[in-house]
């Protein structure tokens, strides 16, 4: 076995291990992909040639779907500042030949040679707002990625990002809240997801 290869396998065991697995495999985390996989396929429609960019790579499942979401009609880039989840994801995707693979970009969002205007989507998801911080300027950073008329997908958990922040950041804006949905199944895990034009 190669080292990546081993990188991979642990990868795997870490995904079901004590300490991720109770919320990989709970009802809240279930109900949380399946929403937010079901709002981007509602939401936006796919177009040819479309650029998609995905913020905070994490386990890589969202960008795995989004891959296949968007099939051979367009592009998907990942951003991540983190090099060892960048290197395990692009790996993971090759070997198990992930049919659009994600273009992997391994930097800070906040990197200023990253591509500006040239996204129609870019989707921010779960915990990566709370892990980059500063949320003024991490949403700054995402909606210089877009294009004119690009939407930011935007997906947080109520206790962490209360709806209200983004609500006030996008009055001080020229941005347009197109949708917005709260999901609150789960009273323990509340979250909302909203679709933001540039």
């Amino acid at each position: 076995m190669n080292n990546m290869d081993e990188k991979l396998f642990q990868f795997y065991l870490e995904l079901k291990s004590p300490e991720a697995g109770v919320w990989n495999t709970s009802p809240q985390c279930l109900h949380t992909e399946m929403k937010t996989r079901n709002y981007i396929r509602k939401s936006f429609e796919i177009t040819e040639g479309m650029q998609v960019c995905n913020v905070g790579i994490g386990t890589g499942d969202w960008d795995d779907f989004l891959g296949y979401w968007i099939k051979d009609k367009g592009n998907l880039t990942s951003i991540e500042i983190d090099k060892e989840i960048c290197e395990i994801f692009a790996y993971r995707q090759t070997r198990e030949g992930h049919p659009n693979p994600s273009k992997v970009i391994c930097k800070s969002i906040f990197d200023t040679d990253l591509p500006e205007g040239k996204f129609d989507i870019v989707t921010l998801i779960g915990s990566a707002i709370k892990e980059i911080g500063e949320f003024e300027k991490c949403l700054d950073a995402c909606f210089s990625l877009l294009k004119k008329g690009g939407y930011l997908m935007f997906m947080a958990h109520q206790k962490y990002s209360p709806f209200e922040v983004i609500e006030e950041y996008i009055r001080n804006t020229d941005h347009l809240l197109e949708k917005q949905d709260v999901y609150d199944d789960f009273p323990e895990y509340p979250f909302y997801i909203c679709k933001i034009k540039k």
